[in-house]
């Protein structure tokens, strides 16, 4: 008699683990870069390399792992064939790899050939995706809104490959629309689209009223009126785009923070874990990021805008994926290791698998890096004198030179400190997965036993 159907562990666990763990490199070489972002230098080879291997790398493979599992299981269609792992991972994370490498050495070739080879294989993922997606018999307001950011991605895709292989082309607005696309509409669109599923399903909630159309249709509206902007010239009418799109945006945060209250008080759970806690801060800091980057962008200050964009970066999407994941993991491991077999009576509860304490002190470590970043970024917004760099402890070289010390010196502690964190994070999560030891072989309706486990 078979006791489980699931003989092979979720794809979604690969695919979350190699992002965290390719989040550690991205976060030790962040000490360098992390002082040139303070003072503006966002378009260096090795800003650029350090932007697209977290963004690539780290982020859009995790999201490739949540949707490879959401999809199905949130909005009840077909699941995604497993082959899928054998190989768009690798070729995934090898693709980032080159184009890492041709942004480092300034090679518009390798970068726009790399990209080619990350899009070809992303569309081959999403076009099952997406067959499952249409397939699904649950289509709900989070199932309908997810066209925005998925929309939003294909026009990230398509103008970064515009700008590698015709550098010349890619000018102010263009680079704008980039960016645009890419943080606002995208990530900060994707993950507001999903916390309406995955923060009621881990806070236990239901019977709260809340509206995601009202907060998509806000900020879809601010963004589209932000690619307005990008494009429009220098004038009055300009500003006061740029000033309606920041409105909206602002309104739309202030929305998915009344909606995310709402469902927090509706909760039924006895007890709310540590990762939910973690969530809700950080959704909070999320929003108050965006908030910070719309009114820098009202107020058309670049300086002030570089530590909210920091702010939503670090402080927002990144531990927001980290949270979620001590959530996502064990209960794919649980499904996969004890669901329907007989042992699943001693198995430990889901929220108790991953170890507290070093889950715990990896997002202390890694929050504290944050916050020494963020501290940075405001100290350099805040003594600005341009090229020259920063003066703190007095006027000329000396003050200039003492506080160019104290931003390295507070960078390289935020790298150590994120890396650390989430280093130790993923030694937790990968704990997980030896919880109850090798998966034992099903049995037969004749008592024969079956094939092995997967891997």
């Amino acid at each position: 008699m078979i006791t489980s159907t699931k003989k092979r562990l979720s794809a979604t666990v690969y695919y979350l683990l190699t992002g965290l763990g390719l989040s550690v490199p991205a976060f030790l070489a962040m000490g360098r870069v992390l002082p040139r972002w303070a003072f503006g230098a966002v378009m260096t080879p090795g800003s650029l390399a350090e932007i697209h291997l977290l963004f690539l790398g780290v982020m859009l493979t995790i999201a490739c792992g949540v949707l490879y599992q959401i999809v199905p299981i949130a909005f009840q269609a077909p699941p995604i064939s497993r082959r899928v792992l054998g190989w768009h991972l690798p070729i995934h994370v090898l693709s980032v790899m080159w184009m890492v490498a041709g942004f480092l050495v300034s090679d518009w070739r390798l970068v726009g050939t790399g990209g080619l080879i990350l899009v070809v294989a992303l569309a081959a993922y999403l076009r099952l995706v997406l067959a499952s997606y249409r397939a699904a018999r649950n289509k709900t307001q989070v199932h309908r809104s997810l066209v925005f950011p998925m929309a939003s991605l294909a026009v990230v895709l398509v103008v970064g490959l515009w700008q590698a292989w015709w550098p010349a082309g890619a000018t102010e607005p263009v680079v704008h629309t980039h960016v645009l696309f890419g943080v606002v509409a995208f990530w900060v669109g994707l993950v507001l689209v999903f916390s309406y599923k995955l923060f009621p399903m881990f806070v236990i909630s239901h019977g709260y009223r809340a509206s995601l159309s009202r907060t998509i249709g806000l900020f879809y509206a601010g963004a589209a009126l932000l690619l307005l902007d990008a494009w429009l010239p220098e004038s009055g009418w300009r500003v006061g785009v740029r000033t309606v799109a920041g409105v909206a945006i602002i309104a739309s945060m202030v929305s998915f923070g009344v909606d995310m209250r709402a469902v927090w008080r509706a909760s039924k759970r006895r007890r709310v874990v540590m990762p939910v806690y973690e969530a809700a801060v950080i959704n909070a800091v999320l929003g108050t990021g965006v908030t910070w980057v719309m009114i820098a962008l009202m107020a058309g200050s670049m300086r002030w805008l570089l530590p909210g964009g920091y702010l939503v970066w670090f402080g927002g999407l990144l531990p927001l994926m980290f949270a979620y994941m001590q959530k996502m993991v064990p209960f794919l491991w649980f499904e996969y290791r004890f669901s329907k077999r007989p042992e699943r009576k001693t198995a430990p509860l889901i929220d108790d698998m991953v170890p507290a304490r070093p889950a715990k002190i990896a997002m202390i470590l890694y929050g504290t890096g944050v916050l020494a970043g963020w501290v940075a970024m405001v100290a350099v917004a805040a003594g600005f004198r341009g090229a020259g760099g920063f003066a703190s402890a007095g006027e000329g070289a000396k003050g200039a030179e003492w506080g160019a010390g104290v931003i390295q010196t507070l960078c390289w502690l935020a790298a150590m400190l994120e890396a650390v964190g989430a280093a130790t994070l993923w030694g937790s999560l990968r704990h997980v997965l030896t919880i109850g030891g090798p998966r034992p072989a099903d049995e037969d309706a004749g008592g024969e036993g079956s094939s092995p486990a997967g891997p």
